[in-house]
C-alpha cells in the first residue's frame, strides 16, 4: 500500500489518495481524494506500508507534530519503504525575499511561499526546510536520503527529498527519545520557561504518535 496525503486535486495511480474534508477547504473545489479524513487521525500497522507521499503538506504541521508523524510513518513503513516529502526552498525563497534588486511582487509572493497562504485554519508554514535541515531531520528518525530535486512555479521554490527506510530497529522508545531530543534543539537555554516550553512540545506530540 502506498499513501498519498494531502493529495487535493491532483490524484497519483497506486496510491490512496487522502486529503481533508471539502468542508475544509475554502479553494480547492475539485478534489480527488479516495479517503476524506484528518491525516493525523490516520492509523496503519507496523511494516504494512510501501510509500508515504505529500506535496506542500509536511510544513503545515507544527515541530512536535511533525516529529509525531515521521515516527508514525517510520513505524508504517516496510523495512526499505520510500519516504517522499516536497516543501518549499526556504534558503532560495528567502534570499529571493531579502534580495536588493528583488521587485516588490517577487517579495510578497516569497513571504507567502515562506510563511503560508492563509486562507484557511491549516494553511500556515511551521518551518522553513533546507537540504540541510531535511537531511538532519530525516537521518535522526531511521531515514537515509537517496535523492533531493528542486523545482520552480510561477516564482516559487520548492524541495523535494525522497528518503528510505534504512534503520530498521528502532523501538517506540528510541523513537520518543530521538524526538524528545530533537526538539530540545529548539529550546533558547535551560530556563524554567524553556523546560516548560519543551514539555508543552512534548504533550503535544504525544497526542498524535500510535504508540500501541
Amino acid at each position: 500500500m502506498k499513501l498519498h496525503l494531502g493529495c487535493g486535486t491532483k490524484y497519483f495511480d497506486g496510491y490512496v489518495n487522502i486529503d481533508y474534508p471539502p468542508s475544509e477547504h475554502t479553494v480547492q473545489k475539485d478534489l480527488v481524494a479516495d479517503q476524506f479524513c484528518n491525516i493525523l487521525e490516520l492509523d496503519h500497522a507496523p511494516g504494512t506500508i510501501d510509500e508515504v507521499r505529500l506535496h506542500h503538506v509536511f510544513e503545515h504541521f507544527a515541530r512536535p507534530v511533525t516529529c509525531a508523524l515521521l515516527c508514525n510513518w517510520y513505524m508504517w513503513l516496510k523495512p526499505g519503504g520510500i519516504l517522499h516529502i516536497e516543501v518549499p526552498d526556504f534558503e532560495k525563497t528567502a534570499k529571493v525575499a531579502l534580495g536588493m534588486f528583488t521587485k516588490p511582487k517577487q517579495r510578497f509572493v516569497a513571504l507567502r511561499h515562506i510563511f503560508g497562504s492563509h486562507e484557511a485554519h491549516w494553511a500556515v508554514h511551521y518551518e522553513g526546510y533546507s537540504n540541510k535541515l531535511m537531511t538532519e531531520l530525516l537521518s535522526n528518525f531511521g531515514f537515509k536520503i537517496k535523492e533531493y530535486k528542486k523545482n520552480e512555479h510561477n516564482g516559487t521554490y520548492n524541495m523535494e527529498v525522497i528518503a528510505v527506510k534504512e534503520n530498521n530497529n528502532l523501538t517506540w522508545n528510541d523513537l520518543i527519545r530521538i524526538s524528545e531530543t530533537w526538539l530540545k534543539n529548539y529550546m533558547v537555554d535551560e530556563a524554567e520557561s524553556e523546560k516548560t516550553m519543551h514539555a508543552a512540545w512534548m504533550e503535544e506530540y504525544h497526542k498524535i504518535i500510535n504508540k500501541k
